[in-house]
């Protein structure tokens, strides 16, 4: 039963995987960003759109869509609703970890650094002693230096940097959707969340938001979430048999 479960789960962890090195080409090929140069209106914009999908208000709306896009796939309704409540396991347990690995780590965001070589705070950690509204106007004092996309988000974002929530978001709906599309044979839609996914990703490390390291380890984390994920998977079928029977009396 555990081997046909994870069995089944085969191509999630395969998107994992090539997630996981994509990131990796990232690292190598594209981690050499200027966070204070110049940025077009249009790049700016896009790689914002990118975070924002996968952010604490843009989530609901790619999820609401993805939703949406397997009821049309999925056959049978029961099997959806299995589905849907063992997403929503996932995605809890996703987040309420991320929440706990920030305040255990405190790592610093790397705009931080950025604000130590410019005088601002002494030393990254340093940022994370002053209060919401100093943050603000240290933050502010980058006006000129840094463009209002990336000073917009540091000032969204003023919370440690390990694991990133939004790649964790990312490599969650990569995983789940990718693999009931897969599944399905759509190929296409695969193919387009896979780049969304890396999308979100890079748009973290462009903005100054995230490292490498906390990209590559959210989607490990994930990868370890989706393994156990049989277990989560049983108790979301013992939860839709319980409402299923509260239903019919």
């Amino acid at each position: 039963m555990v081997s046909h479960s994870l069995s089944s789960k085969q191509y999630g962890v395969t998107l994992l995987v090539l997630f996981f090195l994509g990131i990796v080409f990232l690292s190598v090929f594209v981690s050499d960003i200027n966070l204070l140069s110049s940025v077009p209106r249009i790049t700016g914009f896009s790689v914002t759109a990118l975070t924002f999908s996968a952010g604490p208000i843009g989530f609901v709306v790619s999820l609401t869509f993805l939703v949406m896009l397997t009821w049309k796939i999925v056959p049978s309704r029961a099997e959806w609703v299995k589905k849907m409540i063992h997403l929503g396991l996932i995605l809890v347990v996703g987040f309420l970890c991320k929440t706990g690995f920030k305040q255990m780590t405190q790592s610093p965001r790397p705009y931080t650094e950025i604000l130590a070589q410019n005088l601002l705070i002494p030393q990254p950690s340093h940022f994370y002693n002053l209060s919401a509204l100093q943050k603000q106007q240290v933050i502010d004092e980058m006006e000129g230096m840094v463009s209002r996309w990336r000073r917009d988000q540091w000032q969204g974002e003023r919370d440690y940097s390990f694991p990133s929530g939004h790649t964790i978001f990312a490599a969650i709906c990569l995983a789940f959707f990718g693999n009931i599309f897969l599944q399905n044979r759509r190929y296409l839609l695969t193919l387009a969340l896979s780049t969304w996914a890396i999308g979100v990703a890079y748009s973290r490390l462009w903005l100054g938001m995230h490292r490498p390291i906390d990209l590559l380890g959210s989607v490990v984390f994930v990868l370890l979430v989706y393994f156990v994920s049989v277990k989560l998977e049983k108790l979301s079928n013992k939860i839709l048999a319980r409402c299923l029977k509260a239903k019919v009396a």
